[in-house]
């Protein structure tokens, strides 16, 4: 699980301020909003043990990381993604706090 990755793609991250022009400040709330939904869902499934909810919540934004560049953050869904599909809750657990850690570092970078 090794974590070297950065935590932005800036060329992607410019292509996207390119690409949305105005709308750019629209889609990093957008992207922040649904971050912090992802965050609670992911958090409430390890509350319940339902790791397939889990695993749906982890996939969802890790698929979102990636369309925003956020390669750190991306990476650790995935490893949350795997660590459900290997019904390994202690794991799952903290593939969590390396989202939170990951996505307060980003949130940080893309204010």
């Amino acid at each position: 699980m090794s974590d070297q990755l950065p935590d932005v793609d800036n060329a992607a991250l410019e292509a996207l301020r390119e690409l949305m022009q105005e709308d750019y400040p629209l889609l990093l709330e957008t992207f922040l909003g649904d971050a912090k939904l992802r965050l609670s869902q992911l958090r409430e499934a390890l509350v319940n043990e339902d790791l397939e909810a889990y695993r749906q919540a982890a996939h969802s934004f890790k698929g979102s990381c990636g369309n925003m560049g956020a390669l750190a953050l991306e990476r650790a869904c995935l490893n949350a993604e795997n660590a459900a599909l290997q019904g390994d809750t202690a794991d799952a657990s903290y593939c969590y706090s390396r989202i939170r850690e990951r996505f307060t570092r980003l949130q940080a970078q893309l204010s």
